[in-house]
């Protein structure tokens, strides 16, 4: 009998098989979700915000978070452009949603397996499956947020880099000019994609070449950056007064007290984030690649998105130095971590050596990341996603509803986090995060100056975790809020150590005529 042939491995094939594993990885994290929570739903509040956005974009023409009131609160123009189409054409937002983060992921994953071309189909494809089956990229697709968008962007961007390297073409004008559009793409994606451009710049301009050809080319990706910054920063100030996004600022400002901290702590703290899963054990593969690129220095533009990975990690370290929702402001450095880190797996190994040691340990090494990748994915990635989105859900949705039908359509509520606030009970909004009301960012880390602030905008309510902060804890002790209900009474048991999310009516005069402990439905 003849032994079956095994199918030959093609290009088309190797990009099925990434595909087929960024579905079900995808479908995965959904279907837990459903089982656990019981309906679907985004894992992050500020998922809520982009729809409202988009909502309103579709619905009134405007860029507003309230409609009638233009803010900037929306970190991603272009994730908010994407999502709007569902509420033009009347399709389920969410599930459009949820197929933008799909495309993203396989996006990210075709783009890493393509990133180096000249390797082998079987390391293409063992790239592409380890980021399809890398667990925070997968909650990331599935979050509803911009992140995995973002992250597909970066990889495609350092894979046009690599087929219009300067130190191979020279510097062409039009590549100058498409380095800086690509730039601009970025920024619209998240404002920090800048940076990548940065590291681009950088190289290019340190390629060997006459210098007035790098002096063109770099004036040239100035104008394509130009080109897009402009009106993006025009735009910006003229609907907030600020030059960038509100959370730009916001966020900076409530957690500034993390600045404090040595700033190699928080460099520390952001370059390990990512490392959070399978992808630990690839450490000592991309250690071993990125010091033989360097001694080789045959291919020194893949060391360029390097130098963005340090940029990137560097400035949340500097401004944002947080890394809460499983350190999501540092999954678009991932991608880098895998592929590299596979290469060098591949590279490193000797699963043939004629040495046993070596021989077996090598296969044991190879065996536990083919085991790992997906085991990690399933076992801690799915049930992660899954417990975000039933906090999102039985906490900030539910408090929603119960604003929507228990409050009168003109009611002022002040709230840190507005997202499914905005999109399920359209009231006027005071925003104590600062997103579209950044005149309080002044007063975020102060008690006296939050209660004055809210009472000086009229508020009924507050729908405010009680230990959200030192400021919020003692702000809520003050009579001028009266606790009417919060997550515990819709039977959800809060494990944050935030407290269950409640709403006050707001007492002007700091009576509370049915007392301070008592809360209603």
């Amino acid at each position: 009998m003849e032994t079956p042939r095994r199918p030959k491995l093609t290009p088309r094939l190797r990009d099925w098989l990434i595909v087929l594993a960024c579905l079900a990885a995808h479908a995965v994290y959904l279907i837990v979700a459903r089982l656990n929570v019981g309906r679907f739903g985004f894992p992050l509040d500020d998922a809520w915000i982009y729809q409202t956005y988009a909502r309103n974009l579709a619905t009134t023409g405007q860029w507003a978070f309230v409609p009638g009131v233009p803010s900037t609160g929306s970190t991603s123009v272009l994730w908010t452009l994407l999502v709007t189409p569902a509420y033009l054409l009347r399709l389920n937002p969410f599930w459009w949603t949820q197929g933008l983060g799909l495309v993203a992921l396989i996006g990210t994953a075709l783009g890493a397996a393509r990133l180096f071309e000249d390797d082998p189909l079987r390391t293409s494809l063992i790239v592409g499956l380890a980021v399809s089956l890398e667990w925070h990229l997968i909650w990331a697709a599935a979050s509803g947020m911009e992140t995995g968008l973002f992250t597909a962007l970066v990889v495609w961007f350092w894979a046009w880099l690599r087929r219009h390297d300067p130190a191979l073409v020279g510097h062409r004008a039009q590549d100058g000019l498409l380095v800086g559009l690509w730039g601009g793409l970025l920024m619209l994606a998240r404002p920090e994609g800048i940076l990548a451009l940065a590291a681009a710049g950088i190289y290019g301009l340190l390629v060997h070449d006459a210098w007035w050809r790098r002096l063109g080319w770099g004036l040239l990706a100035g104008i394509g950056l130009g080109l897009v910054l402009v009106p993006f920063l025009t735009a910006n100030h003229l609907i907030s007064g600020q030059w960038w996004p509100n959370t730009f600022y916001a966020k900076q400002m409530e957690y500034a007290a993390l600045w404090q901290q040595p700033f190699l702590q928080r460099l520390s703290q952001q370059a390990t984030a990512p490392l959070v899963g399978a992808q630990a054990l690839l450490l000592p593969g991309l250690i071993y690649e990125l010091v033989h690129e360097i001694r080789q220095r045959s291919d020194p533009v893949s060391l360029a998105p390097w130098l963005w990975v340090l940029l990137h990690l560097a400035a949340y370290a500097a401004r944002l130095p947080v890394t809460y929702q499983h350190g999501r402001y540092a999954i678009p450095v991932i991608p880098l971590i895998v592929i590299y880190g596979s290469r060098g797996v591949l590279r490193l190994a000797r699963p043939f050596a004629p040495s046993t040691l070596t021989r077996v340990a090598s296969r044991a090494w190879m065996v536990s990341l083919a085991v790992l990748f997906p085991l990690v994915a399933v076992a801690l990635g799915a049930p992660a996603y899954a417990r975000d989105v039933r906090f999102i859900e039985r906490e900030m949705v539910e408090a929603a509803r119960w604003v929507r039908d228990h409050t009168s359509p003109d009611s002022v509520i002040a709230a840190h986090d507005i997202g499914a606030l905005g999109y399920y009970a359209s009231r006027p909004l005071v925003d104590l995060a600062g997103l579209v009301s950044p005149e309080v960012v002044p007063w975020m880390g102060d008690a006296e100056g939050l209660t004055a602030f809210i009472l000086s905008h009229r508020a009924e309510y507050l729908i405010a975790f009680p230990r959200w902060s030192d400021a919020y804890t003692t702000m809520l002790a003050s009579p001028h809020f009266c606790p009417v209900w919060n997550a515990d009474q819709a039977g959800y048991v809060s494990d944050t150590g935030l407290g269950p999310l409640t709403i006050y009516r707001v007492s002007p005069d700091g009576t509370c005529p049915t007392g301070r402990s008592a809360a209603r439905d």
